[in-house]
């Protein structure tokens, strides 16, 4: 790894952990992340000596189908009230059904009592993705922070995923599938302490409008993911990965058990591969990320981690799974960040965490349905034969989809004042970041002498005009009305209602602006339901108050 690649990785980092709030996020993802695959690696051992390989996949698709079910409705919650609120009860939930769990496995509860509880801590912890992914954008302070906080997010998932498949693997050997149990406990309660640091968020006051019934209400959610091509495209390949990665989870303890009969401690060295993998995968990320190169780096990822599964279907030494656990696990890092990035990016506010929700219910069936597979599989092809076959899957899609794929490319990265001026102004704040990364790109500075007169009443409208510094001077036939100042704009009613400008503005001493002309202005905003609406109302307090 050179030292240019190591410097960008570490950068990434530091500029997320430079921003407190995004912090506590990626801190309690960390622990989150832990939580869970600590409890899924041991579940998947526990099952193994209630029943055999059989109970793996059904342990699995017991934990994994009721989340699936539960989290449209968590995304709708996620889009109506606070998004921290969200997180702290479903951690909080998570852990405390964790604790049962650990509880009725260490007295010699029936299997089915320990499997009825894993799905119920996926309904608990189903809200929390689709809220974790729909704050970020809006913790983070530019859009390269939203890229760099993804490749920490990333890493702090694997870290924990790390810690889970080590430690996991140690207490497996010398104690008992209880006992990581207890520990993925700790873990959640760890996490809802994090996040109840973070400040209090509020939605706005459209993310709490309702139009039908709580059902109409979730499906908005799948019906903005499927009416984009952008974002649909993006959900497939993501719900492919977690049917291969359902897969991978159960294949893990095959191949350590059966295929390879390495011992159970092996099943968590496995998954401390993966973990490894994708830790490793973090500097290449955020190379890939800062340049916008995010089909290659998606096409990259499926391309390795699917040869990888297949190596040991080849080549059944341990060594082979070894190699194959680290590389699915730098290879599914590649995908999973770029498509999460560019959901981010894509999807608007005010459905997002619905949307989100909507690809956790895919991404909990496809998992569970990958899981479920296996035994099926192996019944046909053995389990070198199932390790080949699934192993295509993911490269497959993203060979046929590559020219559709290219076209997400993000491009450079934008002026974070810019941005900023964008973002914090209410007819611009509705819109997804992509396009007000877009705008940023178009803004042109423009530096008037004190006096200069930017718009003269009567003439035709051109600009519109953001005030980064200083104040302008607002004439309404020659009487001084008001003025300006920072953050604030002019030039958007002659735009919206193609009339002649209505007032003259002239700029005063340090006026510094950005202009967006009609054409980029005029798209944006009616172009998207909210900002349209919030750039009427702009307009109609400004002429009331004339």
């Amino acid at each position: 790894m050179s030292t240019d690649v190591l410097r960008r990785s570490l950068q990434a980092v530091t500029v997320v952990f430079g921003n407190p709030e995004m912090r506590l996020l990626q801190l309690a993802w960390g622990a989150e992340s832990l939580a869970t695959w600590s409890f899924a690696i041991a579940l998947g051992v526990y099952a193994f000596e209630a029943a055999g390989a059989t109970a793996v996949g059904i342990a699995a698709l017991a934990r994994l189908l009721p989340g699936a079910l539960a989290a449209p409705f968590g995304g709708l919650i996620g889009d109506r009230s606070s998004r921290r609120i969200v997180l702290v009860i479903s951690a909080l939930g998570n852990a405390a059904l964790l604790g049962v769990a650990t509880a009725a496995a260490a007295a010699d509860a029936p299997a089915a009592v320990v499997f009825v509880l894993a799905g119920l801590s996926t309904v608990a912890i189903s809200p929390y993705v689709p809220a974790d992914g729909a704050l970020m954008p809006f913790v983070a302070r530019t859009p390269q922070e939203l890229s760099a906080a993804n490749v920490a997010h990333s890493v702090g998932d694997n870290l924990g995923f790390l810690v889970a498949g080590v430690a996991g693997g140690v207490l497996l050997a010398t104690a008992s599938p209880q006992a990581v149990f207890g520990m993925a406990a700790i873990a959640g309660l760890i996490t809802a302490l994090l996040l109840a640091r973070l400040t209090p968020d509020a939605r706005p006051a459209y993310a709490r409008e309702t139009s039908g019934t709580i059902l109409v209400e979730m499906a908005r959610g799948a019906r903005s993911l499927l009416a984009d091509p952008r974002l649909r495209l993006v959900g497939t390949g993501l719900s492919l990965l977690v049917f291969f990665e359902g897969a991978a989870d159960v294949l893990a303890v095959i191949v350590a058990l059966d295929l390879l009969g390495l011992g159970q401690g092996a099943v968590g060295y496995l998954n401390a591969a993966w973990g490894i993998g994708a830790l490793l995968s973090g500097a290449a990320l955020a190379v890939l990320i800062n340049r916008g190169q995010l089909a290659v780096g998606l096409v990259l990822g499926c391309l390795i981690a699917g040869t990888s599964l297949a190596l040991p279907g080849v080549w059944v030494v341990a060594a082979a799974g070894y190699i194959a656990w680290v590389g699915m696990g730098f290879g599914y890092t590649f995908v999973e960040v770029v498509a999460r990035t560019l959901l981010q990016r894509l999807g608007s506010d005010e459905t997002l965490a619905r949307a989100l929700a909507f690809l956790e219910t895919s991404r909990f069936a496809a998992m569970a349905l990958g899981s479920i597979a296996v035994p099926a599989l192996i019944a046909l092809f053995g389990v070198r034969g199932t390790l080949i076959a699934v192993g295509l899957i993911v490269p497959a899609f993203a060979l046929a989809r590559w020219s559709a794929l290219r076209a997400l490319e993000i491009g450079a990265p934008v002026h974070e004042e810019h941005f900023r001026l964008l973002r914090e102004h209410p007819i611009f704040a509705p819109l997804p970041i992509d396009t007000l990364e877009r705008l940023s790109h178009d803004l042109v500075t423009v530096t008037p002498a004190p006096g200069e007169a930017l718009v003269t009443q009567g003439e035709p409208g051109e600009r519109f005009y953001l005030i980064a510094d200083g104040k302008v001077r607002v004439e309404v036939d020659g009487v001084v009305r008001r003025t300006h100042a920072e953050g604030e704009c002019f030039g958007e009613i002659a735009l919206l209602n193609d009339v002649p400008r209505t007032a003259t503005v002239s700029a005063l001493e340090g006026c510094r602006l950005l202009a967006l002309d009609r054409d980029h202005f005029i798209s944006a905003v009616t172009g998207h339901r909210r900002s349209g609406e919030a750039a009427a109302s702009v307009v109609e307090h400004r002429l009331a108050v004339r």
